[in-house]
């Protein structure tokens, strides 16, 4: 019998990082054009509440998206799927590029996150279709994971830098590169999908239903859903927050905001070398904790300047990337098939509850550093509550760690 061609021209090590390139076209999405957020908002004459639209509704139609291209991805195969992913993409970024309106904008960050469902649905379930379970694929994630947050760590001060060079339509120019060089690459992987769905089209978003069947898989995506919420109120209010509140200037915030984001990187190679060895009821209890009481911290003492601000949302953003890892592998061991659904559901609903919080950003505050404390405080404190009900009435599938 003849040896199966490799999964990614290049080898295995290559593919993890075109995996978590793929997984990065949210996060560019996203802070490559935050620095810019005011300003654009001046520009159209727009509220920042409008202008910061362009964000929650990214998100929202993003998460949406991701449980069309999932199931479609299963029936249909990861490659043609990714590729009119990033298609849609490059087409959407060109078009935000030559905007005339907050509406056209608005508009054009609509269609890239639809783009952005496909890549993101479909780079995950590769990683399960490749690496199947158990410790090799918990370290495909942390390495993914942990390319992928660069991205917020380089993005935003990348954007600042850009803007003094170039116009901020330049920025989407940009994406759009970034995106066709991924379609370039997605040339060079093969199929992975082994058993597709021999149904039709609308059958097959019926498996939606099917993984949400799974009980242990409902309640752990409610638990890592709602922890998300904390971060994603930081990234639609933080330029405001630094920039409107705090008066720094755009490349100002975009330093605030990289610092901020080396924790994000630390925190799964973190749990690699330090928080894997606790066990995981122990090692959540703590996370969630550890959260709760940053968010209090914030509510009342955050407003005070922005180094006591960014202080006291380092652990929150260390802990909440630290439990990545961890609970990706959780939710993926739930169930044996499906995983593009599967993956499709992950992403979709952490992404609703964040713009669910992003909305509530959105809200008419007398400081918008209150939103993110409180936020922080809830969600942590849910996530908590319902993690130690899971986990005493052991209400999921523990996976293998060989």
């Amino acid at each position: 019998m003849s040896k199966p061609s490799p999964p990614f021209l290049f080898g295995e090590k290559p593919l993890i990082v075109f995996l978590a390139f793929l997984n990065a076209f949210v996060p560019l999405s996203i802070d490559l054009y935050l620095p810019a957020l005011p300003g654009m908002a001046r520009l159209f004459t727009s509220s920042d509440s409008t202008a910061k639209l362009t964000l929650s509704l990214f998100m929202l139609t993003f998460a949406l998206s991701m449980l069309i291209w999932g199931p479609l991805s299963d029936k249909y195969g990861r490659k043609s799927i990714l590729r009119i992913g990033i298609l849609l993409y490059i087409a959407a970024s060109l078009f935000c590029a030559l905007a005339q309106s907050m509406e056209q904008l608005i508009t054009g960050r609509i269609l890239e996150a639809i783009g952005c469902g496909a890549v993101q649905s479909v780079s995950m379930a590769i990683v399960k279709d490749i690496f199947r379970e158990g410790r090799i694929m918990e370290n495909v994630l942390v390495w993914i994971q942990s390319i992928t947050i660069l991205c917020p760590l380089i993005a935003p001060v990348l954007g600042a830098f850009l803007l003094q060079y170039l116009p901020w339509r330049g920025l989407f120019y940009v994406l759009a590169g970034g995106a066709l060089i991924g379609l370039a690459f997605s040339f060079a992987l093969r199929e992975t999908l082994e058993n597709a769905l021999d149904t039709s089209p609308f059958r097959s978003l019926s498996r939606i239903g099917f993984v949400l069947k799974n009980k242990g898989f409902r309640l752990l995506l409610i638990v890592f859903s709602i922890i998300v919420m904390p971060f994603m109120a930081y990234l639609s209010s933080s330029a405001f927050i630094y920039q409107n509140l705090f008066g720094l200037s755009s490349m100002q915030y975009s330093y605030f905001f990289a610092a901020n984001a080396v924790f994000a990187m630390l925190g799964p190679l973190a749990y690699v070398r330090l928080f894997r060895r606790l066990p995981n009821p122990l090692f959540l209890n703590i996370n969630f904790g550890v959260i709760s009481c940053a968010g209090l911290l914030i509510l009342f003492l955050g407003h005070l300047n922005p180094w006591l601000f960014a202080l006291l949302f380092i652990p929150i953003t260390f802990m909440g990337s630290a439990n990545r890892p961890l609970s990706a592998m959780l939710m993926m061991n739930q169930l044996d098939s499906d995983n593009g659904s599967v993956v499709a559901l992950m992403s979709c609903t952490a992404l609703l509850f964040g713009s669910f919080s992003m909305l509530i950003c959105s809200m008419e505050w007398t400081s918008l550093v209150h939103a993110v404390g409180l936020i922080g405080t809830i969600g942590g404190g849910t996530s908590l509550a319902l993690w130690i009900y899971i986990s005493k009435n052991k209400i999921f599938r523990e996976p293998g760690r060989e």
